[in-house]
């Protein structure tokens, strides 16, 4: 009983706000559903600490720091590690290129969707300014017809303009912070396993 109230209530602002509350409805549920995948995957590449990694190398060497990486299944510095083992016998050049190259698509990986995210974050207070202008022009109308002597008539417009403004506000705040937080985790991570992955490469080189 409660979920089919719930849903009527939904149902009944959505009916008040207009037909603008819809599409921000839409743009802040895609946009949070492609914020949780991004975080899932952010999580996943982060892993743990490259720390015990190199204490493992120095004390038992590189195919035992290798398989416990390996246990992690995922990683961004597994993904550099690998690369930089594979090419290690053929030169420094070799590695460097192997490292870019992994680096260059894990980087193209962590990004996707982060645009699409903003540009939700974006477009909502505009929808919302838009609901305002609509719900507007709707209570002039009113006016036109009915005149000043009916306060009903003239809070539906009202209405119509303070939720889709309220609406599109409300979803590009929390949407545009957690984009902000995400965006600025995944730049270090990103500078962090890269100097991790060129001390590596630093130490196999002199290994060979």
């Amino acid at each position: 009983m409660n979920e089919i109230s719930a849903i009527e209530q939904a149902m009944h602002i959505v009916y008040r706000g207009g037909w603008v509350l819809a599409p921000i409805f839409i743009l802040g549920w895609v946009g949070w559903f492609l914020m949780l995948e991004r975080y899932g995957y952010y999580f996943m590449l982060k892993g743990k600490s490259s720390g015990s990694f190199f204490r493992t190398l120095k004390n038992k060497g590189s195919e035992a720091a290798m398989a416990k990486l390996r246990s992690r299944r995922y990683g961004y510095f597994l993904a550099l590690a690998q690369a930089i083992c594979k090419e290690r016998q053929n030169g420094p050049v070799a590695v460097r290129n192997a490292m870019e190259a992994t680096r260059h698509n894990i980087s193209l990986n962590l990004q996707k969707s982060l645009k699409t995210i903003s540009t939700c974050a974006a477009i909502a207070p505009m929808l919302g300014l838009l609901g305002t202008v609509s719900g507007m022009v709707h209570t002039f109308e009113t006016i036109q017809l009915f005149g000043f002597g009916n306060p009903v008539l003239l809070a539906d417009g009202i209405s119509e303009a303070l939720l889709t403004t309220q609406a599109g506000l409300l979803v590009a705040f929390p949407l545009m912070l957690a984009y902000n937080y995400l965006a600025s985790r995944v730049e270090i991570l990103e500078d962090r396993v890269w100097s991790d992955a060129l001390r590596f490469a630093s130490m196999c080189m002199e290994d060979k």
